[in-house]
This record gives structure tokens, sequence and C-alpha cells, in this order.
């Protein structure tokens, strides 16, 4: 009798570290991408104070180095997959010389109704989709930026979903040097090594770079988690 309760209890026991690796370590990135879209809903409205953004560090670190990419082309079109609340579109809106539009686009409709709410008096600018970062409704060579911050390691398979991303950035050319800027993210916290196949190791990450066509891939330390990954695309 002892024996099967102590079975039991370790069955429990497993039982629980797993859902607790599923749903809470890798917040339901093995588990497809209507729950990790679903998850993130459950938490749109608390996300930003979970996330403790500040505003003057997402500045300095994504929005005034966007801003400079695109200082010949203020009016450009910007790309960000994953949008969530809408951090991206927030920092470029914050930039002077930005006055060019953001798309951001996301699964998760209750964390665009959040971004909806924060950008209400700049419809001008920003435009908020509900779509699939797995097949982004838009046209090859669209826009001269793309961006995915901390969602690659979420999508069904992040490789591919890297490639999406590429596939619809305008190349950089004689004419338009400044164009064809990706930046995302490279997940690095504790929590990446129990998220194989999500996640790379920066080796990994620069193998993976050099099969698309880039140049000028930098990954640069931004925080305890993730860091930021910029390259930009040339022609083939």
């Amino acid at each position: 009798m002892l024996f099967w309760i102590i079975v039991t209890i370790i069955i429990l026991l497993a039982i629980g570290l797993i859902v607790y690796w599923q749903l809470i370590l890798a917040e339901g990135a093995y588990l497809g991408a209507p729950l990790v879209a679903l998850l993130y809903d459950w938490t749109a409205e608390r996300y930003n104070k979970i996330k403790e953004f500040e505003w003057e560090a997402e500045d300095f670190w994504v929005g005034e180095p966007l801003a400079e990419r695109l200082r010949h082309e203020p009016g450009a079109m910007v790309l960000d997959v994953a949008t969530g609340t809408g951090r991206i579109p927030l920092t470029l809106l914050r930039q002077p010389s930005f006055r060019g539009r953001v798309i951001g686009l996301d699964r998760a409709s209750k964390m665009l109704a959040v971004a909806r709410c924060d950008v209400i008096n700049c419809d001008q600018q920003v435009s908020l989709i509900q779509a699939d970062a797995m097949a982004l409704p838009f046209a090859s060579d669209s826009f001269p930026v793309v961006t995915c911050m901390e969602a690659l390691e979420f999508l069904p398979n992040p490789t591919a979903g890297l490639a999406e991303l590429i596939r619809v950035l305008q190349p950089a050319s004689e004419a338009h040097p400044q164009r064809g800027w990706l930046l995302t993210t490279q997940r690095i916290g504790w929590e990446a090594r129990l998220m194989p196949g999500k996640t790379w190791q920066t080796e990994q990450l620069f193998e993976i770079l050099s099969r698309f066509p880039l140049q000028y891939v930098e990954i640069q330390i931004w925080q305890d988690i993730y860091n930021l990954v910029w390259a930009q695309k040339v022609r083939p």
C-alpha cells in the first residue's frame, strides 16, 4: 500500500512539474500558437505592469536606434510582428524624427485591445491587425524595417518564423542603403535551457542567420533574459 502511495505521489509531482514547465516556464510554447495567444490574452490588462517597462530605457535601446536607422526615411513604414500591447509603436512615436507609420501585428486579440487604447490618438501613424506571424499577410520585400521582440521562441517553428520576417523585409540597395533592418531578440535566460528547439545558443543563432542574405549581424547585450539581434537584409 505504501509503495503505491509513493508511486502516486511521484507521478503527481512529475505531472505538476511538466505542467509548470509547459505553462509557466515555456509559456505554452510547445502547446501551439492558439494557447500562447490565450495565455497572453489572460494577462493582457496586467501585461505592462508585469513587464515593468521603463520607457526611457525602451527609447534608448530600441526607439532611438530604430529612428536613427530611418533618419533618411522618416516617413517609412515599419512592421512590428508580435506587437503585443504596442511596445514598438509607442517607442517610435516618442521619437521626434519618426514621422512614418507602424503596422503592429499580433495573434492575441486582447493584447491588441490594450495597444489600441494606448495609441488611440495616433491612428494616423499606427495600424493594428490580428494575424499569424507564421504567414504574414504581406508581399515579399514590403517593409524597410521589421521588428519582432521577445516572441520567436513562441512560434511553432522559430527558424521558419525568422525566415518569414526576412521575407517581407525590403533589402538595402545603393539607392536606399538605410533600408532592410531587422530587429529581433535572442532568449538567453536560464529558462532558455529548458526550451530546446525554441531557443538558440549564440553560435547556433549566428549559423542560422548566415543562411539568409544578411549583413551587419550584431547580437547586442540587452536584458537578463534577452539579447537584441540586429541585421540588415541585402539582395542575394
